[in-house]
């Protein structure tokens, strides 16, 4: 199980890949065929109860078309340094 941190971590990740996909109006089945995944394991990975790995976050970031950074802020708002 997650720790608390990567826990929150895997949730605001995954929060932030779905509102880009849904901004760029892509339906869930249609991107993870296009990133590669099931849809399954996509909507885990939105929902936080799965994590992203680094590969798959740059392959959302090649299908959405958008720099990596935009979907791995993790630090954004946690308050770490």
């Amino acid at each position: 199980m997650f720790t608390d941190k990567r826990h929150e971590d895997a949730v605001r990740m995954g929060a932030t890949i779905r509102a880009l996909r849904l901004a760029y109006g892509w339906k869930l089945g249609n991107f993870a065929s296009c990133v590669g995944v099931a849809y399954s394991h996509l909507s885990n990975i939105e929902a936080g109860r799965k994590r992203c790995t680094p590969q798959l976050a740059r392959r959302v970031a090649e299908v959405l078309g958008v720099p990596v950074m935009a979907i791995a802020n993790l630090d954004a708002g946690s308050g770490a340094a």
